[in-house]
């Protein structure tokens, strides 16, 4: 049986073409936006497309390897997964700040492997309170971002 480092990467390669095809999707759909509304689509999807098929042409050259197996938490991998899919759920009903601080709470809850003291739980708080309304101001002020 062949060592993992000496397999080419398929599944990576398998996971690019459903990038591309996601970000090929995001094009296509963003041709309906308004110019400024297809910004970031388009550049988001444009990055997908192209950053897919070059790692399938570096697959196809030889220059990749597929991965080990990965230690950790599956659930917690899920959990994450979860919690990001509510908050998109959650965006419309309860709105940028207290989705997204509530997505921060659990997101906490899941990464944090040590024991919680009150000194953590505060300083991660404020840390978290700090970029939420740093976010809000930059997409709300700044980039003038129509937020829920």
């Amino acid at each position: 049986m062949a060592d993992s480092s000496s397999r080419p990467d398929l599944r990576g390669a398998i996971g690019s073409v459903l990038l591309i095809a996601v970000g090929a999707a995001a094009l296509f759909y963003s041709a309906d936006f308004s110019d400024l509304g297809a910004v970031f689509p388009r550049a988001i999807g444009s990055l997908l497309v192209g950053l897919g098929g070059l790692y399938i042409v570096l697959v196809a050259l030889g220059r990749t390897r597929a991965g080990g197996a990965l230690e950790g938490s599956h659930g917690r991998r899920l959990g994450v997964a979860a919690v990001m899919l509510g908050w998109a759920f959650a965006l419309p009903a309860l709105g940028f700040l207290a989705s997204s601080a509530i997505a921060f709470a659990l997101l906490l809850v899941l990464a944090q492997h040590d024991r919680w003291t009150p000194r953590v739980a505060m300083l991660y708080g404020a840390a978290g309170a700090v970029v939420l309304v740093g976010l809000y101001v930059l997409f709300k002020m700044v980039l003038q971002v129509p937020l829920p």
